[in-house]
């Protein structure tokens, strides 16, 4: 027996699945907040690579002035003004990617709601079915609305003893 409801919402989530290729179900995994953080730690990472390999870059490019200017550059100087450019670049760089990972999230988490709210309701009708075939097999799940614990039976009932526990016991002493 097919079920048109249970169908819909397969190819619902089936197609979200194929459109998204892992971008929006891997974000699902992270608070926002997170996943900002993740993100901005990335482009740091990158942009720390780019930046010493530029430097790296302009040192080979202009390395016969560099080696004719050797013993007369300020080093204190060269240094701090690497560094400055390097603060400068990582200031950039994280606005940029704080803005770009916390858009991304926004502009993905209706879609992840909306794909949330079809697994749940398609969970729904997959129990229905099992409890209905359950019905239909004997097999129903009874669900007691007693409240308490078992130890508190345990008080409650005499305790009962066999001639062969007594037996044991008399020849335990």
């Amino acid at each position: 027996m097919l079920d048109e409801e249970k169908i819909k919402l397969m190819t619902k989530v089936t197609i979200y699945e194929q459109n998204e290729e892992f971008d929006g179900l891997a974000m699902s995994n992270f608070y926002k907040e997170d996943y900002v953080k993740y993100g901005c730690l990335k482009t740091l990472i990158v942009a720390t690579f780019a930046y010493w390999l530029t430097v790296a870059v302009y040192i080979l490019l202009k390395f016969e002035k560099i080696m004719a200017d050797l013993n007369h550059v300020d080093y204190f100087k060269l240094i701090s003004r690497l560094m400055v450019g390097y603060v400068i670049v990582m200031v950039v760089f994280y606005i940029y990617g704080f803005i770009v990972y916390n858009y991304k999230y926004s502009k993905a988490r209706p879609g992840l709601v909306k794909y949330n709210r079809m697994l749940r309701k398609l969970i729904k009708l997959y129990e229905k079915e099992d409890a209905h075939s359950d019905v239909l097999k004997g097999r129903v799940k009874v669900y007691s609305s007693i409240g308490g614990d078992f130890d508190e039976l345990d008080e409650e009932m005499p305790v009962e003893r066999s001639e062969d526990s007594a037996g044991d016991n008399q020849r335990e002493e």
